[in-house]
């Protein structure tokens, strides 16, 4: 496992970047759009990950990246809880096609928001972000002679070559299929309240986890990782308030679980979750409306 979190994690660490991306968004900052639902998460369960498993039939998707394409693998996830919740509470918003597909993401954050100015693997959580809003995610399918039924980690490779990017017959598709407002978040508070709205928030940072988790579903933090993840629920009424993180390793970790949360995943402590890293400076939120209103979301729905 070790040579795998060493080679494939793929986040990389450029405050500079993320500065710029952030200057051509509308809401770039989560705390200044933030008071309509301030405080709403207080004491609450919810769980995205079942959100997912209704909209999809119960098919919850269980990526494993192969590549150092993390970074569209959370952004994925995130993109999928915020349509499932859009779904389920909006019935006439679309229905379930597939999981969001990947190699379009990572190759649209490196190329077409990046401009090719990364060599070797791995992209930005704010690039992803900004790829999602400004140029959609695609669901995973054939259009026309392409082919993303199943995840390419050599497809993402090569399309996210500088000079290569999304092909442009897929663009106008990707379209059809935009996050609407996306927004950087720093602490736990905020992300309790977008969590239990029905909002999915990705992070990134160098930091890792052990890959057993304790009696109650936590991960103890353990090493160091250059990765992005996704964040698919919260457990602000359990005595030990905490995140439900989603990794995009498949079935790599081990130990108790909680509220029958997917594998590969594990529970952060609210604190550890701030501190560590969404103080880095590069955790997301995504939304499917302009902006963030208050939604009433089962906090139990299967």
């Amino acid at each position: 496992m070790s040579e795998f979190l060493n080679g494939n994690d793929g986040w990389i660490d450029d405050p500079a970047a993320v500065e710029a991306t952030m200057n051509d968004l509308p809401f770039p900052v989560f705390q200044d759009v933030w008071t309509p639902i301030k405080g709403s998460g207080k004491g609450k369960k919810v769980l995205l990950y079942d959100y997912i498993k209704q909209a999809s039939g119960g098919k919850f998707p269980a990526r494993k990246q192969t590549v150092g394409d993390c970074v569209s693998q959370g952004a994925a996830y995130a993109v999928d809880a915020v349509k499932s919740v859009d779904i389920i509470l909006n019935k006439e918003f679309e229905e379930w096609v597939a999981e969001t597909a990947t190699e379009d993401i990572y190759a649209g954050s490196r190329v077409q928001i990046g401009k090719g100015r990364v060599r070797g693997d791995g992209s930005i959580g704010a690039w992803a972000a900004r790829y999602v809003n400004e140029y959609g995610a695609l669901p995973r399918g054939k259009y026309g002679n392409v082919d993303l039924t199943t995840y390419s980690g050599s497809k993402a490779r090569s399309w996210g070559r500088s000079g290569v990017g999304v092909p442009k017959s897929l663009l106008p598709k990707a379209k059809q299929h935009p996050i609407l407002t996306v927004s950087k978040v720093t602490t736990y508070e905020e992300v309790r309240d977008l969590i239990s709205n029905g909002y999915a928030v990705t992070i990134a940072s160098n930091q890792g986890f052990s890959s057993r988790r304790d009696s109650e579903g936590f991960a103890a933090p353990k090493g160091n990782w250059a990765h992005q993840m996704c964040i698919l629920g919260v457990d602000d009424e359990y005595k030990r308030p905490g995140v439900l993180v989603q990794n995009s390793w498949g079935k790599w970790n081990g130990g108790p679980k909680r509220h029958d949360q997917p594998d590969g995943s594990f529970w952060v402590d609210a604190d550890e979750i701030e501190r560590r890293i969404l103080k880095k400076g590069d955790s997301w939120a995504f939304s499917g409306y302009e902006g963030f209103k208050p939604r009433e979301l089962n906090t139990r729905i299967i």
